[in-house]
């Protein structure tokens, strides 16, 4: 599939393009689809098989355990697999994604508050249009919780399968795809790969409807995706969205209770088209230097 297509071939010419200091690892946001069916072979068989195994161990005790554990598949897999490919230097590169200096400043956390806004919006629908009650006694217990919550997510709730997602597996896929194409085919896997966690009682997910839940993934990777982007390939502000999204969808669940309703659904995925519109389908993708000059050879 992707690993299987062939970067396209450099001119010799000594031109400004080519002589141009390579693009740092680090900082692309493209890069060529080797090792990508790797990647999500391991992602899939680590998270898979941990989360099959928890679900039998514990029976019908707490899962979260066996969800966090499951949870570092994609990390495991990015590393593993840059580890064989690009060596030691390349597993370097990738963890130098978290570097905080020209990250896009504050651009890629305003494109990431367009999908905690649209969580938190959805709010409003079951209230306003049926009606339902705010439960404040559970509100107030999840905001009181919600610091603890941020820091658990962003490194092994969530946040920590940005390392794979973004940090591995977009800038490859957009090495042979359209971004906004790249995007939604990494949606569909990101919500395939949840797939078990759906039939693990006292999950998040076991509470949801797949079909729903794959759209919301969708729009939400389009949007991570566009922040990826406008970050130049950096992760905290990846880690950052995808922490506060589901902080704010937790605190969403415990005021009225519609964890991944239509609500939800229809307004990140507006969200998502917006972005997607506003970018022109490029999802502010900068190009490597010379990536212009190499495409009319």
């Amino acid at each position: 599939m992707f690993p299987g297509m062939a970067p396209h071939p450099t001119s010799a010419r000594p031109d400004s393009a080519a002589s141009a200091t390579p693009e740092d690892p680090a900082r692309t946001a493209v890069m060529a689809p080797r090792g990508l069916t790797a990647y999500f072979v391991i992602a899939f068989a680590f998270s898979w098989i941990a989360w099959w195994a928890g679900a039998r161990l514990i029976g019908g005790g707490n899962p979260l355990p066996a969800v966090l554990v499951g949870g570092f598949g994609p990390a495991v897999a990015a590393v593993a697999v840059t580890w064989a490919t690009l060596g030691r230097s390349g597993v370097g590169a990738l963890f130098r994604r978290y570097s905080i200096g020209r990250r896009g400043l504050l651009t890629p956390y305003l494109v990431a508050a367009s999908a905690v806004a649209a969580v938190a919006a959805s709010a409003a629908v079951p209230i306003y249009l049926e009606g339902t009650a705010v439960d404040g006694a559970q509100l107030r217990a999840a905001l009181a919780l919600a610091p603890a919550n941020f820091l658990l997510i962003a490194l092994a709730g969530g946040g920590n399968e940005e390392l794979g997602w973004r940090g591995f597996a977009q800038p490859r896929l957009q090495g042979a795809l359209s971004p906004l194409a790249a995007n939604a085919v990494l949606g569909g896997v990101w919500a395939v790969w949840h797939a078990p966690l759906f039939g693990m009682e006292g999950t998040v997910q076991s509470t949801m409807y797949f079909p729903a839940y794959a759209l919301l993934c969708v729009g939400l990777t389009v949007v991570l995706g566009c922040v990826f982007n406008s970050a130049r390939g950096g992760l905290l502000a990846t880690v950052f969205a995808h922490t506060a999204v589901n902080v704010v969808s937790g605190l969403k669940g415990a005021a009225v209770g519609d964890a991944a309703g239509a609500g939800e659904v229809a307004l990140v995925g507006l969200a998502a088209v917006v972005l997607a519109l506003a970018t022109r389908g490029n999802l502010a993708l900068r190009r490597p230097r010379g990536a212009e000059d190499r495409s009319a050879d």
